[in-house]
């Protein structure tokens, strides 16, 4: 009888504990393993906003082959004339304008 008894102690104190979840761990624990959900996607550019952005980059290309005629003819005349430098100042100045305009609406169809 000694030995049963001195057996029945060491196995229940080799025992794993087993713990049951109380109900503030359960009511943590419920959302593991579900999938989870991805943002809804955001819209694309409106037709509008395209045509805009089609329009922009259109024109800064324009801007940089005027912007090149004109240092191409500087070349030739040796230098910039006074009128030719205001030309080149007002194109940098537009050409900056729709460069906003065209990184401002790729950020929008980027995001």
């Amino acid at each position: 009888m000694k030995r049963t008894l001195v057996t029945a102690l060491a196995l229940a104190i080799a025992m794993p504990v087993i713990t049951l979840p109380v109900a503030a761990d359960a009511q943590v624990l419920t959302g593991r393993g579900s999938p989870r959900r991805s943002p809804p996607p955001r819209p694309a550019l409106s037709e509008a906003e395209e045509d805009r952005l089609f329009e922009a980059e259109s024109m800064v290309f324009e801007i940089d082959t005027q912007i090149a005629d004109i240092h191409a003819a500087a070349e030739a005349q040796g230098g910039l004339t006074e009128a030719q430098q205001n030309q080149l100042n007002e194109l940098n100045r537009r050409r900056a304008d729709v460069q906003r305009t065209v990184d401002r609406l790729e950020a929008k169809r980027n995001r």
